[in-house]
């Protein structure tokens, strides 16, 4: 990993800091992302046998949206990205930006949303027993 200290990483030679994504962020990270949302379905949709190769396919065709969403945001050039960032700086970059912007909760309170719109499943630690 490549952590410089608790808040900077190393991508590529260039020093980041996770931050917060801000709204006009999350459009140009929408914008930018084209293979990577139904690969995800075809990896969670995978017999669990299968999963393991189906997301090494998945990696591998996602690089392009991995590079534009690291752009985004880190700033910093994609052809700089390309050429220069590994996969286990990225790894421990996007970990710490799911850290900074509470996806857990995200993810928890999104659910909790639709299921009062009645657009989803309750979550499991909200169902009456």
């Amino acid at each position: 990993m490549r952590l410089i200290n608790a808040n900077k990483y190393k991508i590529g030679g260039k020093t980041v800091t996770p931050r917060k994504i801000t709204i006009a962020q999350w459009r140009e990270l929408f914008d930018s992302i084209h293979a990577v949302p139904q690969l995800l379905v075809s990896v969670m949709t995978a017999a669990p046998e299968d999963r393991a190769p189906y997301f090494v396919a998945a990696v591998r065709d996602s690089f392009d949206d991995i590079v534009r969403v690291t752009a985004v945001l880190t700033g910093i050039d994609e052809e700089h990205i390309e050429q220069n960032a590994s996969l286990d700086e990225l790894v421990a970059f996007y970990g710490a930006v799911a850290k900074a912007n509470n996806f857990g909760d995200l993810l928890k309170n999104g659910r909790g949303v639709l299921a009062l719109a009645g657009l989803g499943a309750v979550p499991t630690d909200q169902q009456e027993t």
